[in-house]
């Protein structure tokens, strides 16, 4: 089976662009990356987007804000590596609340957000890998049940290499936006 998209959104992303994104793919899981001043300023714009995920039964994920997502109805929160609140985070974790885990490139990190019940780890690509080297991609997708969300692909060759081995990929919204571009994505992982 192929990896399945996963969606990157931010503040800057309009009502319009996700019920058009929603209404014309089929799109399993989005995150939504903010920042303390987004959610201070633009609480409406938060629920807004939320809502339209509800409306069209996708789970919405908030990128770092534990308390945040669980206060205002989000279907989850993906933890990025630097918050050191993580295990503390994956202890309060329920079966109607994911919980994703930024594990860099680390088999070591991902190993132990899984043991402490990650919904799903994150393998971020290094920059600086091209090809990708597909052993712990590959490894993980072949032995361990916890899902794969790979992140970071910069080309179709990538999004090519990885859509056997992984669950999930997420795509940017720079590329999603793209219409030209994000066709080429969905294409290449059919």
């Amino acid at each position: 089976m192929n990896a399945k998209p996963y969606i990157i959104i931010d503040i800057t992303t309009t009502e319009t662009e996700l019920k058009h994104l929603l209404s014309n793919f089929t799109i399993p899981c989005i995150r939504l990356i903010t920042n303390n001043t987004d959610i201070e300023v633009n609480p409406k714009k938060i629920i807004k987007l939320l809502n339209i995920c509800h409306e069209q039964r996708t789970p919405l994920l908030l990128e770092d804000h534990y308390e945040i997502s669980r206060d205002l109805g989000f279907d989850g929160v993906h933890i990025k590596k630097s918050n050191n609140d993580f295990e503390i985070i994956l202890k309060m974790a329920t079966e109607d609340f994911m919980i994703g885990v930024d594990c860099g490139y680390s088999k070591h990190a991902g190993i132990i957000s899984a043991e402490l019940g990650a919904s799903y780890i994150s393998f971020k690509i290094p920059e600086d890998i091209n090809p990708i080297d597909p052993d712990l991609l590959s490894w993980w997708h072949k032995t361990i049940e916890v899902p794969l969300v790979v992140e970071g692909c910069k080309s179709l060759n990538q999004y090519k290499q990885v859509k056997r081995i992984s669950d999930f990929v997420t795509i940017s919204p720079t590329d999603w936006k793209s219409q030209d571009t994000f066709n080429k994505i969905i294409k290449t992982l059919q």
